[in-house]
């Protein structure tokens, strides 16, 4: 007698759905596969390296060339509707950014640059020259812009020109050199920022941090998310500070020659990462112009590609099919729904109830061969007592299912069209800045998790809190998947089974519980509909009517598909 268990079909539709759930958790997609992966650097390393490249190499030689003030430094801003921007008149350099529209996780003022370490290095003659090390005296403002001057005891000046326009998040940067005495030839563009937490789960947004780069204006490509790393690229036209929800993307389409990329990830919580890059610049000395575009933003998808230049590419929506699945099905519908005014707790439900309507007719043709399997049941039980060769038996089993028109994968093969569904908003509800800090019910941000409990101290691989909304998704996969199990027919076989039935849903769990509360929010909706729809399936379903169907079947004349013709006559011919 063959042991008895669990739906075979059943489970590796469900533990492949959750495999490569488990798999998009742990590792993150990589979308360059030429990261270079070096040691990580400490931070005291970190800030030599840092020292070295600015401030060691960086030395000037002969006084006379600059005319310091003691004055101290000023900051002047400007704003618009969207953005509060403060450069200060020590080095021109950009020292804070504010997003109008936005708050911390605290509620706080949502500060996208704070501590940044902004340089341009020039050569002038030999003597290279930072402008973090000198005041440009002479500041003008006009409700606009901002323009920054300098000019040394031989002439050569320099000047840095921001423009911000209303109802704008990019902020016009315009260097601009005068030759004196001599050439003013720029040298390198240095980058540095730290980015701070601006949002609840730590661990997530900095597993979201990193730098993206572009050479076109297609697509980018981004460093690894879970190591630090180090990498030269050849003519960028972009290069991106992508945090979780936000981005600062320093663009130029001539300007920059390479660009040397580093991420660093502190052993403590003071910040999340630091990104580093460093320009260096094409030359023309019959062009003493260089035009940058700053980019200081929320990633919202429709945003960013209205700019038309490959921004969008920085929400991770999924590669291949998912990201289809996102582009062209989920964001519409949700971009359509938000028109309404819904509240985000409603749209999602929406969703969840369009996508298992569409689903219906491959989920009904699952559950009806299911119920043909488990109508055949008494016949297979029957083969297995009779026929102890393994080889012959599931011959016999094949035979079967031929003569009476079953195909025993019918119950897990529909299973594929919703993977990519599945997948897709796995990628997409974490990522969508539209749920950031939007209550629901209990849930103060869908984005993030819901607590309605924290214990004060951290449960390895568990966390700190209760996230109501993935505990109920675990039952509602517990309720699902045990009313399936009722519904299949192979319930017998493979008894070791049943316990991995009961501890899928706690893995389940283990993942959810610091993943974003509208993702678990949506699962749990979605098993529940799907119980739903078996429930109205099961009951639609007469056994004994569908027991004579299959019976009559084996009357039918068995038509054999031409694979199945070739199949044959070549096992003939090697008979022979």
């Amino acid at each position: 007698m063959e042991k008895k268990g669990l739906d075979f079909n059943f489970f590796i539709g469900v533990f492949l759905i959750f495999g490569i759930l488990t798999w998009f958790n742990s590792t993150q997609i990589e979308l360059d596969s030429e990261i270079q992966n070096n040691d990580s650097l400490s931070s005291t390393q970190e800030h030599e390296i840092i020292r070295s490249n600015i401030s060691n190499e960086q030395k000037i030689a002969d006084s006379t060339l600059l005319d310091f003030q003691s004055e101290d430094a000023q900051l002047y801003e400007l704003s618009n509707n969207l953005l509060n921007i403060k450069i200060s008149n020590y080095g021109a350099s950009i020292e804070e950014v504010f997003l109008k529209d936005y708050y911390t996780y605290d509620s706080l003022s949502l500060k996208l640059i704070d501590d940044l370490n902004f340089n341009f290095s020039f050569f002038i003659k030999d003597i290279l020259l930072n402008t973090k090390d000198i005041i440009f005296n002479d500041v003008v403002q006009t409700k606009n812009s901002l323009s920054f001057y300098f000019k040394d005891t031989h002439d050569n000046s320099i000047a840095f020109v921001y423009k911000l326009l209303p109802d704008s998040y990019m902020l016009n940067f315009e260097v601009v050199t005068e030759n004196g005495d001599s050439y003013i030839e720029p040298n390198k563009f240095h980058w540095f920022q730290k980015i701070n937490q601006l949002e609840k789960n730590l661990d997530n947004e900095r597993n979201s941090t990193t730098i993206n780069y572009s050479v076109n204006n297609k697509s980018s490509k981004q460093l690894s998310l879970m190591k630090d790393v180090d990498k030269k690229i050849e003519s960028p036209i972009w290069i991106a500070n992508k945090q979780q929800f936000f981005s600062t993307i320093i663009y130029s389409e001539n300007a920059f020659k390479t660009a040397s990329l580093s991420t660093f990830t502190p052993e403590d919580d003071k910040y999340v990462k630091s990104l580093n890059s460093e320009f260096t610049l094409n030359y023309d000395n019959q062009k003493n112009q260089y035009l940058f575009d700053v980019y200081l933003l929320p990633n919202k998808y429709s945003l960013l590609r209205s700019f038309d230049k490959g921004f969008e590419s920085l929400v991770p929506l999924g590669w291949g099919i998912f990201g289809w699945v996102n582009k062209f099905l989920v964001i519409p519908m949700f971009n359509f729904l938000e028109n309404f005014g819904f509240n985000y707790g409603l749209i999602i439900l929406i969703i969840a109830v369009v996508i298992k309507c569409v689903l219906f007719l491959p989920t009904k043709s699952s559950y009806l061969s299911m119920a043909k399997m488990r109508v055949l049941k008494p016949e297979i039980d029957l083969i297995n007592e009779k026929i102890e060769d393994p080889v012959k038996r599931q011959q016999a089993h094949m035979n079967l299912y031929r003569k009476t028109g079953v195909n025993p994968l019918g119950g897990c093969l529909p299973m594929l069209f919703q993977m990519p569904i599945l997948i897709a908003l796995f990628r997409f509800f974490p990522s969508s800045i539209e749920l950031r800090q939007q209550k629901f019910l209990w849930a103060d941000d869908l984005s993030t998790y819901d607590s309605i409990l924290d214990f004060g101290f951290s449960i390895p691989l568990y966390g700190d809190h209760v996230s109501l909304f993935a505990l109920l998704m675990t039952l509602a996969t517990v309720l699902q998947m045990v009313y399936s199990n009722q519904m299949s027919t192979q319930n017998a076989q493979m008894p070791q089974m049943k316990y991995v039935m009961y501890t899928m849903p706690i893995i389940f769990l283990l993942v959810m519980n610091n993943y974003s509360s509208a993702l678990s929010y949506y699962y749990f909706l979605a098993n529940l509909i799907t119980f739903a729809q078996q429930v109205i399936i099961r009951n639609s379903i007469d056994d004994k009517k569908l027991y004579a169907t299959l019976q009559a079947n084996k009357k039918k004349p068995i038509k054999k598909s031409k694979f199945q013709q070739r199949l044959e006559e070549m096992t003939k011919n090697q008979n022979r």
